[in-house]
């Protein structure tokens, strides 16, 4: 990926609003204490000092939630019809890779950048679905997308596919399809967005889980919001606010990594036909570890995301799976522990996740994550994704939203299985006799307790915290800090309960006020 962009576009100045010292209409007349955090900036998490790729003013300027962003995504009629048509299935993923091209026009404050030949395609798992009314866009038919700035349209597949070619492009000029090939979004070479199919009135609570994880030394991707048009070459356009998410992918790790370790293994960790992501000591490379095939139903729980031609053995994986599963004494395993993980970024990303109440995450599915296992030392990294249950949102109920249990929970609250990860039974859950042979080291356990105290006590996990970060965004996105939703409780709700969990354990000292 080159860091000198060539970007086709358009600015055309106009009069804005200058969102300093702008008076939000969403305010709250809570009471609680003032917090304060200025959430127009922010301090990349970098791990090294010298990361791989710097990011830009424009970039910056994306991800600022005080920025006000909209799209506007232009498909043909038969782009459209492609992605309704072969992209909708949740059980059948022979398309799912494949891009098609739409008009792409980001607005950006005052500044308007225009991308012809953008590559679109449906994505998700269970929420995929036809997209398409009476052959248009509709409101009641909302689907999440991914974008892709560098799409060529000339692969293979093109011009072997039937229902590919229309899109076929040859290019006559090989510098022009260099430049496609190197065409970012300020550097960012994909983007996901996704429409609010948990009816979250406050619209960002994962934004703002998001942005907890990466506040506190978790390395966890952007958000933030768009009011985005789409349309269909000739017909009517139809509007709403769609959440805009970063990818985790090579580039973001260039973001976070200098030369020396940007070069390790990304897998993308889920629940699939072959089992969920919980570190099973019987996983073998070629079934639960590989590189995912859509278009021949292959989908490992451990889907290799970057050196997918070099990276054959999966050693360094393997060497995790053997740290996690090991009976080794606490002392003994701990010591390992620090060679492979990062355990410092791991126990804070466990006291955030305990606190944000997400039942599809790794804890309580062993679903939903990102690992990075780094080049040159081969550390681990735990990356949070898809993080749009929390906080009371979409929980289905479960455990009274996600609130009705400990911090040390010995269950994974999805189906209340034992825990199944041999990790947590290292470090958070409350030993039992079925798991004696993983002795808990107390330093982890303790770190934890720790990091969920100062979380709740500083109040940076808290409303007045929350309620600072909505009125963070422009005012014309209408969010409602106090909102619920279909299914959902309040954001203040939530945190009064899980609170009171917490307390309900002695051992953690809370101030409750």
């Amino acid at each position: 990926m080159k860091k000198n962009t060539i970007y086709k576009f358009i600015i055309t100045p106009t009069l804005v609003l200058l969102l300093t010292g702008c008076t939000f209409n969403n305010k709250s007349n809570n009471n609680d204490d003032e917090y304060e955090h200025n959430w127009e900036e922010e301090t990349p998490i970098n791990i090294d000092d010298e990361v791989v790729l710097t990011d830009s003013e424009e970039y910056k300027k994306f991800w600022n939630t005080s920025t006000k962003l909209s799209f506007s995504i232009e498909l043909s009629q038969q782009a459209a019809d492609f992605i309704n048509t072969y992209q909708c299935d949740h059980n059948d993923s022979t398309y799912f890779d494949y891009y098609v091209p739409c008009t792409f026009t980001l607005t950006m404050d005052d500044q308007v950048y225009t991308y012809e030949e953008v590559g679109i395609r449906e994505k998700g798992n269970m929420s995929r679905r036809g997209m398409l009314v009476n052959n248009n866009f509709s409101i009641d038919k909302l689907v999440h997308y991914k974008l892709s700035f560098k799409e060529t349209f000339d692969d293979e597949e093109y011009t072997s596919i039937e229902q590919l070619n229309p899109f076929k492009k040859t290019w006559e000029d090989s510098s022009l399809r260099k430049e496609r090939k190197n065409r970012t979004l300020f550097d960012m070479e994909k983007i996901d967005i996704k429409w609010n199919r948990n009816d979250d009135q406050t619209k960002v609570k994962q934004s703002y889980a998001l942005r907890m994880f990466r506040d506190n030394g978790v390395l966890a991707g952007h958000s933030s919001l768009a009011e985005t048009s789409l349309k269909i070459t000739g017909k009517s356009p139809i509007s709403t606010t769609y959440e805009v998410l970063e990818c985790i992918d090579s580039v973001f790790i260039k973001r976070h990594f200098n030369a020396e370790h940007a070069d390790g293994d990304l897998y993308k960790c889920t629940y699939t036909d072959r089992g969920s992501a919980n570190f099973n000591s019987s996983y073998t490379v070629g079934n639960q570890i590989g590189v995912e095939k859509n278009a021949e139903g292959y989908h490992p729980v451990y889907d290799l995301k970057t050196n997918k031609k070099k990276n054959t053995t999966h050693t360094s994986l393997l060497n995790l799976f053997n740290l996690v599963n090991s009976t080794t004494n606490a002392d003994s395993w701990k010591q390992d522990a620090e060679q492979l993980i990062d355990m410092n970024s791991f126990m804070k990303y466990e006291a955030i996740a305990y606190l944000c109440g997400n039942f599809d995450d790794m804890r309580n599915n062993a679903n939903n994550y990102y690992l990075y296992i780094t080049s040159g030392n081969t550390k681990a990294y735990f990356i949070p994704y898809d993080f749009d249950r929390c906080f009371g949102m979409g929980c289905e109920g479960r455990k009274d939203y996600m609130t009705n249990f400990s911090p040390e929970s010995t269950k994974m609250q999805c189906n209340g299985d034992w825990q199944s990860i041999n990790l947590y039974w290292r470090t958070v859950c409350t030993s039992t006799k079925s798991h004696t042979e993983y002795k808990q080291v107390e330093d982890y356990r303790a770190l934890y307790q720790k990091n969920i105290e100062d979380l709740i006590n500083n109040k940076t996990i808290s409303f007045t915290s929350f309620n600072s970060y909505v009125n963070s965004f422009h005012n014309s996105f209408s969010l409602n800090s106090e909102g619920s939703g279909n299914d959902n409780i309040s954001f203040k709700e939530y945190m009064d309960k899980k609170i009171k969990s917490i307390t309900d354990n002695s051992k953690y000292k809370i101030d409750v006020e």
